[in-house]
């Protein structure tokens, strides 16, 4: 299990649904600090990152200590695998050697907040220690991801990128098919199964439609906005309860579901298969993040695609996304000297405009939205600047608490198997999940 795999997000982003094993809790209140200001001028910070995406912080600092040549961050690198870099910053908090700036990712925002890892931000964003950054300045639903279930009015990190996801499209297949009618703004999910299963139909299924939406079952990052567009929820947290069993939700599962061995190809177990994949050149339309696009290039060659925004339902926006951020520990002796790195680094003439140009950034504030340079470049895809809309209007992937989150995939996951390899009702199948998931909440909450 990756930190950011095709999970639609992550490592961008954004992207499928990975989720933490918690840490073990180390007592003690949320987000305060214990750290200390430090220097800025002649001050050397750690900076800690998984394996994946070092080399472009590696670029990043060296552009800021060419800034500040006086300033130094050093780089680390730490492991891809979820479980092994949550266990890791526990034992650092433990034993006193965290990092000053490190990678955080908003399905761990939470937890890390809960054990004393991550340093309150609230109050630095009020003093204007980010560059005339405020919290404003910010996507609410993105920085919200950073936000402690038991502290709302609390900041433990802050979103490098906002990820969301977009319709992909293959004009080559839609052409070779004969089929002339191309994603649209104005579609709708069942327009879009309807041209997936025709597609599919007319090309004797050498062609699939589209990639499977739900995947193997557990990716909420596409049926949590369906759920929340049905008037359902995921998971609310007025009332500690996921509602993946509820008649709203229940109208979700059944037009995701549906898609299976009609719109798409027959269920698999078998996560992100390069065969089933839009980078194939097999797959017609797929729900993919914007991080996709560099490799999506690679892989299609001269293939005419392009991207469009996701369907809607009910007039409502499906659209996905999460987000990986950056934090400041709390035990950290050098906070000026990091909070500094964090004023250029979002600085969108500075740090955010290299983020941008190196690492496929859409900057998470709505002036790096409309006047960054994360739209430039040569297309495909021609109509990138989707992705701005698609982040403005991102339902984002739900915290849980602790490990309910790998209970919700687990059980997501099983869910969907019974119903299509096992002929299981919807209602019976889901209910079952939501209960198993309700158990896990109730006894993470404790």
């Amino acid at each position: 299990m990756t930190l950011r795999t095709a999970r639609h997000r992550v490592v961008v982003a954004v992207a499928a649904a990975v989720m933490f094993t918690v840490l073990a809790a180390c007592g003690g209140n949320a987000a305060s600090s214990s750290g200390g200001a430090g220097k800025v001028d002649g001050s050397s910070i750690v900076l800690t990152t998984i394996t994946a995406l070092e080399p472009q912080f590696k670029k990043y600092a060296d552009a800021y200590m060419k800034a500040f040549p006086d300033r130094k961050v050093e780089v680390r690198s730490t492991t891809d695998k979820a479980d092994e870099y949550a266990q890791q910053l526990a034992t650092a908090r433990l034993s006193g050697e965290l990092p000053d700036v490190f990678f955080n990712v908003d399905f761990l925002a939470d937890t890390l907040a809960t054990d004393n890892v991550t340093l309150d931000l609230a109050p630095g964003l009020k003093d204007g220690k980010l560059h005339g950054l405020k919290e404003d300045s910010f996507l609410p639903q993105f920085l919200g991801q950073y936000r402690p279930l038991a502290k709302p009015e609390q900041i433990t990190g802050l979103p490098v990128s906002a990820d969301s996801v977009g319709l992909f499209y293959n004009k080559t297949l839609f052409d070779q098919l004969g089929v002339k009618e191309y994603p649209k703004a104005d579609w709708t999910w069942d327009d879009m199964l309807r041209v997936a299963a025709e597609i599919q139909t007319k090309s004797g299924g050498r062609i699939t439609g589209i990639g499977a939406p739900l995947g193997d079952g557990t990716a909420q990052i596409v049926y949590g906005p369906v759920i929340k567009a049905y008037g359902g929820s995921v998971y609310d947290p007025a009332t500690h309860k996921s509602g993946i069993g509820q008649p709203a939700a229940q109208k979700a599962w059944k037009l995701l579901l549906s898609a299976y061995g009609k719109a798409s190809g027959p269920y698999s177990a078998t996560a992100n298969d390069p065969k089933a994949s839009f980078g194939s050149g097999k797959v017609a339309m797929a729900i993919a993040s914007r991080a996709t696009i560099p490799q999506t290039k690679t892989s299609l060659g001269k293939a005419n695609w392009d991207v469009q925004v996701l369907p809607t339902i009910e007039g409502k926006s499906t659209a996905g996304g999460g987000s990986y951020g950056l934090s400041i520990a709390q035990t950290s002796k050098n906070q000026d000297a990091a909070w500094a790195f964090l004023s250029w680094f979002y600085d969108t003439s500075a740090g955010m405009k290299v983020a941008q140009d190196v690492g496929g950034v859409i900057p998470p504030t709505a002036d790096g939205i409309d006047n960054g340079t994360w739209k430039d470049g040569t297309p495909p895809p021609a109509n990138i600047a989707i992705f701005g809309k698609s982040a403005r209007t991102a339902v984002l992937l739900a915290q849980l608490p602790g490990s309910s989150s790998t209970t919700m995939q687990a059980a997501t996951k099983k869910a969907t198997q019974e119903v299509l390899l096992k002929g299981r009702s919807i209602a019976d199948a889901f209910g079952e999940a939501e209960a198993t998931v309700n158990a896990a909440i109730e006894k993470q909450s404790k």
